[in-house]
């Protein structure tokens, strides 16, 4: 966590500077730490550029992307997990500006501006928003008992033979 970047979100915006990389959960905060990760050291690509749209607000547009290997809950094998997350993060004074402005706009992704912002933060923020609750395989995980569970037949289907008998 020692290697930190820094930027001044509103002027990082204005002179739509862009700064990217690769960046693996080990060299983020404990908090992106999931028991779920099978690799701590597989890395992301990222890029951040700054811009302004045309409501004239500043913004930072974030995109992660790579591939984190992440272990399957049904089989506890380790699996692909593609990682794609591009947001557009629209920059705002304080947060009576946030809040209104997302009112107008479910979609908005938005945040009210610090002078000084950790890009690790905002990295940190989207990794844990694009991991999946529970991953999982298909239907082609190599559980066995999964495999059996789905050839089972449904005991709810009893149920529905008895109200059909009356």
């Amino acid at each position: 966590m020692s290697n930190r970047i820094l930027i001044d979100p509103h002027t990082f915006a204005r002179q739509k500077e862009r700064i990217g990389g690769t960046v693996s959960p080990a060299d983020l905060h404990e908090r992106t730490h999931s028991p779920d990760l099978a690799d701590l050291s597989a890395t992301l690509a990222y890029s951040l550029q700054g811009g302004t749209d045309a409501l004239q607000r500043p913004f930072l547009q974030l995109h992660l992307h790579g591939t984190l290997p992440v272990y399957c809950q049904r089989c506890m094998q380790p699996m692909d997990f593609v990682v794609d997350e591009n947001v557009r993060i629209v920059l705002f004074a304080d947060e009576q500006a946030l809040d209104c402005a997302m009112l107008a706009d479910e979609t908005l992704e938005g945040m009210v501006a610090a002078d000084e912002t950790d890009v690790y933060t905002l990295l940190e923020d989207q990794l844990l928003m694009a991991l999946p609750f529970s991953p999982k395989h298909g239907e082609d995980c190599q559980n066995g008992r999964f495999a059996d569970a789905l050839r089972r037949p449904n005991p709810f289907a009893v149920l529905a033979g008895l109200q059909k008998t009356d």
